[in-house]
């Protein structure tokens, strides 16, 4: 997980400005590049078109929107220190190979390595950028600063420095974000909603804007890009003509209040010292954030039951308000003081609605090697890589090793027995190898316990606990505690 490269910045405003020359009418209002402070330096950011999300999630359209293209079913003293989402690393007494025909393969026997982007990220990249240059001829002129920032930010990704987790998580936001400029330019959309999904777009691109081009810390980077990717995921759902109006206003608010808290969370650590960044507060707004994007990626499941949907949204709703609420500047110690303790008491029951709203999920049964590479890809962009280094030390590769990962990317399955894995080098070099199944989900297991599972993989920890059944019904292996409540 390794950052966006701070090249991005002067990428974006070249973009930005050129985009503009040669797409906005005559007489539109463009806004300007603003210098952003970083410490250590300063770094010159992209359009701003920040607005508040909508604070008042009841305000919400009384009609349904158009159907969306196709898509797949001050600062307080003492925050509330919530769950961590994302496990700390273990020692070396990792899970090692159990015979020798799971001993990963040494430098020689891996893969050609390559520093050049993924192919299928480059088809992509182009894809999202194509249909944002699309959108954006259609937009409100007061979100064509917006598409701007967006197609800047997706323009500096392709450097060898972005690690494929963040360019996936970027282009995936984009994606979703694509789903509502659709919903905005057609005009059969009520205009209650048109106003609310301008202010998410703004929203969470200042919230790409910041975390991408601010000097954040490059594991956290990866994991604020992965809470912007899942809340919005939720956007298909909002903007989906057959979702009941309480669910979605609910969304709105989770994605809007989300992606506001982290941006001024970021800012207000910028304002201060490296060592308010370590505070609790800071720890908070980064696993709070975690938390409501597994949430808002276990309601965009569509095996998520709709009992469950409306429960967890709900729940979630109340937590995103709080978060909102202690990183608002303009909140008093008191109010702030007042949405730690409510957040507390209101994150426990999101975490339990989380795991009853996944379990509860129905579809079809995965194979072995299908529930595996979908649980280990899932891990890999929640945990952090120094966390997956020292857990997976024994399984590596020797050329992985020695040369330092920066970036466990995904897995692919390649049989019941075997996933292909790939990764970033800290040379910047791309590389693959085979990993056993059972030594590496033992591995994984051990990183990410039981209750952490649901909030910190959101609709993948069912696949997490299918790979688990697997492995104890066919070879006897306990996979942590996975299976520890009721037999998972």
């Amino acid at each position: 997980m390794a950052r966006i490269s701070r090249r991005y910045v002067i990428h974006a405003v070249n973009a930005s400005l050129l985009a503009t020359a040669l797409a906005v009418p005559a007489g539109m209002t463009v806004a300007t590049a603003e210098p952003r402070g970083t410490k250590g330096g300063t770094a010159e950011a992209v359009v701003r078109s920040t607005e508040p999300p909508p604070s008042d999630p009841g305000d919400g359209p009384t009609t349904t929107p158009p159907a969306p293209p196709p898509s797949e079913p001050g600062e307080p003293d003492s925050p509330t220190t919530s769950s961590t989402a994302t496990p700390d690393g273990t020692s070396d007494d990792a899970t090692p190979p159990t015979s020798d025909d799971a001993t990963p393969p040494t430098s020689g026997e891996t893969d050609g390595q390559t520093s050049e982007p993924p192919p299928e990220q480059e088809t992509e990249t182009d894809e999202v950028t194509t249909g944002l240059a699309e959108e954006k001829e259609q937009v409100p002129e007061e979100l064509a600063p917006a598409v701007d920032t967006l197609l800047g930010i997706i323009g500096a990704l392709d450097t060898p420095e972005t690690s494929p987790q963040d360019r996936e998580g970027v282009i995936e936001s984009a994606e979703n974000l694509s789903t509502a400029l659709a919903a905005i330019n057609d005009p059969r959309t009520p205009p209650e909603l048109r106003e609310r999904l301008i202010a998410i777009v703004k929203q969470v691109t200042s919230t790409l804007e910041v975390v991408a081009g601010s000097g954040v810390p490059d594991e956290e980077q990866s994991l604020f890009i992965l809470v912007v990717k899942r809340t919005t995921s939720a956007l298909d759902i909002i903007c989906d003509p057959g979702t009941r109006e309480e669910l979605r206003r609910r969304l709105i608010a989770v994605v809007g209040e989300t992606n506001y808290a982290l941006e001024r969370g970021e800012e207000q650590r910028l304002s201060g010292s490296a060592s308010a960044w370590r505070s609790r507060k800071a720890d908070t707004v980064q696993s709070t954030g975690m938390l409501l994007g597994a949430s808002a990626d276990i309601v965009h499941d569509r095996r998520t039951p709709p009992k469950e949907r409306e429960e967890l949204a709900e729940v979630s709703r109340q937590v995103s308000s709080s978060l909102r609420k202690i990183t608002d500047p303009r909140t008093s110690q008191k109010e702030r003081s007042e949405a730690e303790k409510e957040m507390e008491d209101r994150t426990a029951r999101m975490k339990d609605q989380q795991e009853e709203s996944a379990s509860a999920r129905k579809g079809p049964k995965e194979s072995l090697g299908e529930a595996a590479a979908v649980c280990s890809s899932a891990i890999f962009e929640s945990v952090r890589d120094s966390s997956l280094m020292g857990g997976l030390r024994r399984l590596v590769p020797a050329a992985w090793e020695d040369e330092g990962v920066k970036d466990f990317w995904k897995a692919r399955e390649k049989s019941d027995d075997q996933l292909e894995v790939l990764a970033q080098l800290r040379n910047n070099e791309r590389s693959e190898a085979p990993f056993e199944v059972v030594p590496l989900i033992t591995a994984l297991a051990e990183l990410v316990p039981r209750d952490k599972l649901y909030g910190s993989l959101g609709g993948s920890s069912l696949s997490c606990t299918q790979t688990a059944k697997y492995l104890e019904e066919r070879f006897g292996v306990t996979a942590g505690s996975w299976l520890t409540r009721s037999g998972g």
